[in-house]
């Protein structure tokens, strides 16, 4: 969407006026990404790109409190709100003693950043240039491999490459990773046979393997289920992102079985996080949360999920791959997800982060608290200690979802 700019205004107060939260959107003036904090002149032209779906229509809204109160950099804040470490107390009353009581301490100096920002962090009151974003989305990626031990060194690790902007992100970060923790990386891309969607997609997802040297292998629903989506959804089946879902991880997992891959990292992000917490609550299904960040059975057929992402917010994973060459057009969302009720829960959250920085945040650290608690509640219950009878995959039924789906087709 590209709006002519008539007069000076904030891109905070353009965006409210057309009652687009900015939490889904990027910005760009004259073909630059630009923080909403910035002004666009009489003259320039705002492009409005949409990274995952548009949202519903809205109607204008006034300025909520929180952005009322951002003021914009016009250089990169890296280092301004985290200065150097204190010395040691014993160095600093040594030093008090020798200063006169009428001096005052220099201010601790801080790092300043010349660059003109690309993004504004909210939670964060952060204004970065691609450099310094880059460096703390990466750092943001390292850390949460740690905490949850996620990858070790030697792993044949597969990554489900879809073409998408999360799955590229990820693929540019595991890259970055792989310098300072050695590790093989297999890229599996899943053709689900949505036409005008998922074959530009991998025309994306192979260029990248090709770019950066990267083992991709392409399997699609036509050749090993008969069947595709677009055929699934012209037999009158509802809830095709239902289908699409089981019937994807299905064939990763028993792909990855098949290449010797030891775990599989796919770009599920902090919103996807907070998406699902929401959704399991809805549906009233709370044993879900027990199986979200690893699996309730330990079964040689299953290989693990890993989520390098899933501390990250949608936008910055968005921001992150654009500045690293990633391209969004008509064709990056799937024409079927208007229909789930994922949907409506991702706008509805973006507009409460757009006026509660944060909230995302929270609601994942939420979701992760009640993963534990319910995890321990089904420990020895024997919850999913069962194998499919078709497929033999891990079941927590006698017919997993996969095989009973295909069942009714």
């Amino acid at each position: 969407m590209e709006i002519p700019v008539s007069s000076k205004v904030q891109i905070t107060e353009l965006l409210h006026n057309l009652g687009i939260p900015a939490e889904a959107v990027l910005l760009l003036l004259d073909g630059k990404l630009t923080p909403e904090t910035s002004f666009a002149q009489k003259g320039q032209v705002a492009q409005i790109l949409f990274y995952k779906h548009v949202p519903p229509l809205m109607n204008p809204q006034e300025i909520s409190g929180h952005w009322k109160r951002a003021k914009h950099s016009a250089s990169c804040t890296y280092g301004m709100h985290f200065p150097p470490k204190q010395k040691s107390s014993t160095s600093i009353s040594r030093q008090s003693s020798k200063t006169s009581p009428q001096s005052k301490p220099n201010p601790l100096p801080a790092h300043k950043c010349k660059s003109s920002p690309v993004v504004y962090l909210p939670y964060a009151k952060e204004h970065l240039c691609k450099k310094h974003f880059s460096e703390l989305f990466e750092k943001r990626v390292k850390r949460t491999i740690r905490t949850y031990s996620m990858l070790n060194k030697g792993e044949r690790i597969g990554i489900a490459l879809s073409g998408g902007k999360d799955s590229f992100a990820l693929l540019h970060a595991l890259i970055e990773v792989r310098k300072t923790l050695p590790f093989e990386l297999v890229a599996l891309t899943i053709d689900e046979g949505i036409p005008g969607y998922r074959d530009k997609a991998i025309e994306n997802a192979a260029k990248r393997c090709r770019e950066m040297g990267v083992e991709q292998h392409v399997f699609s629903f036509k050749d090993e289920f008969c069947t595709t989506i677009s055929e699934i959804g012209k037999k009158g089946h509802e809830n095709l992102c239902s289908y699409c879902g089981v019937l994807r991880r299905k064939l990763l997992n028993s792909k990855a079985r098949e290449l010797s891959l030891s775990k599989i990292a796919i770009g599920h992000n902090l919103d996807d996080v907070a998406q699902t917490a929401f959704l399991n609550l809805i549906r009233n299904e709370p044993l879900r949360f027990a199986r979200f960040n690893e699996p309730v059975l330990d079964s040689e057929k299953f290989v693990p999920r890993i989520r390098p992402l899933r501390d990250i917010r949608e936008k910055e994973v968005a921001i992150y791959a654009l500045l690293n060459g990633h391209t969004y057009n008509s064709g990056c969302c799937c024409p079927n997800a208007r229909n789930a009720l994922r949907w409506a829960v991702r706008h509805n959250l973006n507009s409460l982060e757009d006026a509660y920085p944060g909230t995302k945040s929270k609601v994942a650290s939420s979701f992760n608290t009640l993963q534990k608690i319910v995890r321990s509640s089904t420990k020895d219950s024997g919850a999913g200690a069962n194998c499919c009878r078709e497929c033999g995959d891990p079941s927590s039924t006698k017919l997993c979802m996969g095989c009973k789906m295909l069942g009714e087709l």
